[in-house]
């Protein structure tokens, strides 16, 4: 009989290479443990034993109360990024202060994306927009439309330390990303609101070259843990 520990090892070298090949990609929130020990036939102490260590890793974070989330922190970061320092989430209060972070700075990219945008910036804006409309709201890839959607304004903006920054801010922002798909499937005129029309709104803004317009539709997307809900 296998001891738990080589059963541990086992698992952790399954869903590391599911994170590796993309099954578990980034930003997915990741199934129960009792379904994970369904999946590879083992105890939950085993499950468990995979995830500290996965977690150690930086392949995995979890948040209290809302599971746990791939991240890849271990991918190689950005020459900027010893500098920056690291954000921690470990709730939902950390979560707000990311979003509400997001807010000031993905505002201002979007302002400057407005002035500075080229046709290659709005081309890729339109595919991730054409991506998400593609997927479906109800889709585990939706949240790579997301990503890629913001992360073409980031370029649009052409501020290479912004670039940076928001690299190193990626595996928290896709915790927040999927917290707020979470919430599609009950609440689906806010799940068509925040992802279809908000993301247009911006690009719209963006194309038209309104700065202003720009920075207030992204911070009305990305602060949706507020007035939205009122």
């Amino acid at each position: 009989m296998a001891r738990p520990a080589n059963l541990s090892n086992a698992v952790y070298d399954k869903m590391k290479e599911a994170v590796d090949s993309g099954e578990f990609p980034e930003g997915l929130k990741l199934p129960t443990e009792s379904a994970l020990c369904e999946r590879y036939g083992v105890s939950r102490p085993v499950v468990r034993g995979a995830m500290e260590r996965l977690r150690k890793d930086g392949y995995i974070k979890t948040v209290r109360g809302s599971g746990s989330f791939v991240i890849k922190e271990h991918v190689t970061p950005t020459p900027f990024a010893p500098t920056l320092g690291k954000f921690e989430i470990s709730g939902i209060g950390d979560v707000i202060q990311c979003q509400e972070t997001r807010m000031v700075f993905e505002g201002e990219m979007a302002a400057l994306a407005a002035e500075r945008w080229t046709d290659e910036e709005m081309t890729e804006l339109d595919a991730a927009l054409a991506q998400i409309h593609r997927d479906g709201l109800d889709s585990v890839s939706t949240v790579d439309g997301d990503m890629r959607f913001h992360c073409a304004v980031i370029r649009a903006a052409k501020n290479d330390y912004a670039a940076a920054v928001y690299d190193l801010m990626k595996p928290q922002i896709l915790v927040g990303m999927n917290m707020s798909k979470g919430l599609y499937p009950l609440l689906p005129e806010f799940a068509h609101r925040h992802g279809i029309e908000e993301h247009k709104a911006i690009r719209d803004a963006i194309k038209a070259r309104d700065a202003e317009a720009a920075r207030r539709e992204m911070r009305n997307h990305i602060g949706f843990f507020g007035d939205q809900f009122k």
